[in-house]
């Protein structure tokens, strides 16, 4: 993880919504560490609450807050519309520039 990098710094460069894609479990729960370790929070819960479960897209919404992605999430994310951006989480936190899709 390039430690340099936040999901903040994420958030403030894009307007609309971001949606952060997971290649497997030990990724997604490397997210959550993160997410945790930056203030983020799913409602009222902790990221780290959701370890070991599996899920493969999240919002990031604004004000540090994450939302786990339905059947109408998924269809945003799939459309790749002007305000949607699609993040390979992997890239981002290895630090690489290439991470949108």
């Amino acid at each position: 993880m390039n430690d340099k990098r936040t999901l903040e710094d994420l958030r403030n460069k894009y307007k609309g919504h971001i949606y952060l894609r997971f290649n497997d479990q030990q990724e997604f729960d490397d997210f959550l560490v993160k997410a945790e370790s930056e203030g983020y929070c799913f409602g009222e819960h902790r990221p780290t609450e959701f370890l070991g479960k599996p899920w493969d897209i999240i919002s990031l919404l604004d004000e540090k807050q994450l939302a786990f992605c339905g059947t109408v999430s998924h269809m945003a994310y799939q459309s790749g519309g002007n305000n949607v951006r699609r993040v390979s989480y992997a890239k981002f936190a290895d630090g690489q520039n290439d991470y949108l899709f």
